[in-house]
């Protein structure tokens, strides 16, 4: 397995490949990032805190880790099925944190396996929140976080 980061002058490359894996893999019909990826330009991948990785096998994309403001605003960790009992999620987190220095993201309070993942890669859980249909996710933070970074966006 290979984790690359996207830079700005791969993301024309990269892009249609990326949302293609998306569309088939991202199952959360609520918040999906298919639409934010769609709109990401290649511009945007040089503000401070947007990051996009890719875990490869063999050449075939398994595995898209993208954020935004550091996580704050948009975090997608999109894990091929097959691939969803490997350690890809927790290589993904700690190679964001290792690049930005700090890491949220937001996960379903049912979905096991990324908050395993996200433990293991050393994020730790600090607030929680109700989203659309009631439905209620955990922050999860990484590196150098702050509960006030994502209080003050909530508030």
């Amino acid at each position: 397995m290979k984790i690359i980061s996207i830079k700005s002058r791969q993301w024309e490359q990269y892009r249609r490949p990326i949302l293609n894996f998306v569309k088939r893999h991202d199952k959360d019909a609520i918040n999906s990032c298919y639409s934010w990826l769609f709109r990401l330009k290649k511009h945007h991948l040089h503000q401070p805190g947007t990051a996009v990785k890719l875990a490869l096998w063999e050449g075939k994309i398994i595995a898209v880790a993208a954020v935004s403001d550091y996580g704050t605003t948009h975090s997608a960790f999109i894990v091929a099925p097959k691939y969803i009992q490997s350690h890809i999620q927790i290589h993904l987190f700690t190679s964001l944190i290792d690049d930005l220095g700090v890491c949220y993201t937001k996960i379903k309070y049912d979905d096991k396996d990324r908050i395993k993942s996200a433990l293991q890669a050393g994020l730790v859980c600090f607030a929680y929140l109700r989203g659309e249909n009631d439905q209620i996710y955990l922050w999860f933070g990484g590196g150098h976080w702050h509960t006030d970074d994502i209080t003050e966006k909530e508030a």
